[in-house]
């Protein structure tokens, strides 16, 4: 049997047990949580070289932990200074200039832009790059890149037809965009625009619509709610096509001639066909910013995407290629 000694001993245990580790709770609760963890100083490089433009930017800034936990709040400038920042087509090596450029809105942030800037240049259609950084404390980083080629583009006749006159056709008839992607082009997206000359005073002025795919509305042009081509996957083929409506382009026209410019003289000169390639890197940079997302997480974070070696951010390209169609001189939408 156990006796009151006995008994006594092990409760007297028992509740030194508890109240340590009633102390110990009570002092973790105490403990702050930080949900931002180490820091790893890294590159933050951004650059996209496009053949629309001779002029090719790359900004190079440090990674760093927000002052708060909101990271918008931080205003200062994270610009990596003195940076020796390449890009060598495997024969040819170009530095880019460090340069600073105005900010058109310095509501938040005062400083200046600093980017690092190679002119002229224009990267080639299917050409190979490597860009690479060096920065004094943060080693180097680069990554390679490959330019889709040039595409291929084309409008049937019956959808040219339909564009000359848009009134001599059904509502539901396609106008139809046949393209082959070039090779290394990842994702694409083509968009139809109308180009005219509208009488501002005594200057005629050069403008342009897009042509949605689709207005929410089957009664009201309302550009608020239209619907837009969006970027897709390339298929294995590289064969692409796009499909708009003639009641959309015939609305759009009428939106254009007669609401926007109903008593002011006005030229509808011509058609553009516009496709945008982009090559691996940017589709996955894309691709894991825009549609991100699952309905059974409560996560409500972005997960980060890298293509840089060495470092974090992204450097890829695109190619922006056009097909013109010029409209009749007695386009029906005309008026003078």
């Amino acid at each position: 049997m156990i006796n009151d000694s006995t008994k006594s001993k092990v409760l007297f245990g028992f509740t030194t047990v508890a109240l340590c580790l009633i102390v110990v709770l009570l002092f973790a609760c105490n403990q702050p949580f930080d949900p931002r963890g180490e820091l790893d100083q890294k590159h933050v490089v951004f650059s996209v070289l496009s053949t629309d433009r001779n002029v090719q930017f790359l900004t190079v800034k440090r990674s760093h932990t927000p002052i708060g936990y909101a990271a918008g709040a931080d205003t200062a400038d994270k610009a990596i200074r003195n940076a020796i920042v390449t890009i060598s087509d495997g024969g040819l090596t170009m530095r880019l200039r460090d340069t600073t450029l105005p900010r058109s809105d310095t509501s938040k942030f005062k400083f200046p832009l600093r980017a690092y800037v190679v002119s002229p240049f224009k990267p080639l259609h299917g050409g190979s790059y490597i860009v690479r950084v060096e920065a004094t404390g943060f080693g180097s980083a680069s990554e390679s890149i490959v330019v889709p080629m040039r595409p291929g583009l084309g409008i049937d006749p019956i959808s040219m037809a339909i564009l000359d006159r848009p009134g001599g056709y059904d509502k539901d008839a396609s106008i139809l965009l046949s393209m082959i992607l070039g090779k290394g082009a990842y994702g694409y997206r083509a968009r139809l625009y109308v180009d005219y000359e509208v009488l501002k005073g005594s200057e005629w002025v050069e403008e342009r619509v897009e042509i949605p795919t689709a207005f929410a509305s089957a009664s009201r042009s309302d550009y608020s709610f239209v619907v837009y081509p969006q970027f897709t996957r390339s298929s294995s083929n590289n064969h692409a096509s796009g499909n708009h409506k003639n009641d959309v382009y015939s609305r759009t026209l009428t939106e254009v001639a007669y609401i926007k410019y109903g008593s002011t003289k006005i030229v509808f000169n011509r058609v553009v066909v516009q496709l945008l390639q982009v090559d691996r890197n940017l589709y996955g940079y894309y691709m894991t910013t825009h549609t991100y997302g699952d309905p059974h997480s409560i996560r409500l974070d972005e997960p980060v995407f890298s293509g840089v070696s060495g470092g974090v951010g992204v450097i890829g390209s695109y190619t922006l290629d056009s097909l013109v169609h010029i409209l009749p001189e007695n386009f029906s939408y005309d008026h003078f």
